[in-house]
């Protein structure tokens, strides 16, 4: 099992940073391995919402379903995968100090050849996960 948690603080409030951070349309934007994405469900965006995704980690790219499993407007946001390897993300959105705390937790269950890579593949993930809330505190704030 590979985890991590990140936090980021923007100074912006948590109804532009949430709306922004839970946008598929912006995720190009700040998120380095997000190629292409779609919601295969009707809006609006609530628990049960299902979408695919592209991403690359590393060279290779992979096609991603996943679902909703939380979502309260300018609180909580997570999803986790119905394909293979098993993700679940959350993001917590919290004032502070006239801006937003985001916490940021990922957890993928490996199996296989990957249970053998996972120090390596948590470590690029890590690295990309926090560049990426460098990008998205800069978008934001600028």
């Amino acid at each position: 099992m590979i985890s991590h948690e990140t936090n980021a603080f923007v100074n912006r409030p948590v109804e532009r940073v949430f709306a922004y951070t839970v946008d598929e349309k912006n995720l190009h934007s700040w998120q380095a391995g997000f190629v292409a994405g779609e919601q295969l469900t009707e809006d609006p965006l609530r628990v049960g919402t299902r979408f695919r995704e592209v991403r690359r980690t590393g060279p290779r790219e992979s096609e991603i379903q996943a679902e909703v499993t939380d979502f309260e407007p300018n609180k909580r946001f997570a999803t986790k995968t119905l394909t293979k390897p098993h993700v679940t993300v959350s993001y917590v959105f919290d004032s502070e100090n006239g801006g937003t705390r985001i916490t940021y937790k990922f957890t993928m269950f490996t199996s296989g050849l990957m249970r053998l890579l996972e120090p390596f593949i948590a470590g690029l993930l890590k690295k990309e996960t926090e560049s990426d809330f460098v990008k998205l505190k800069h978008i934001l704030e600028s």
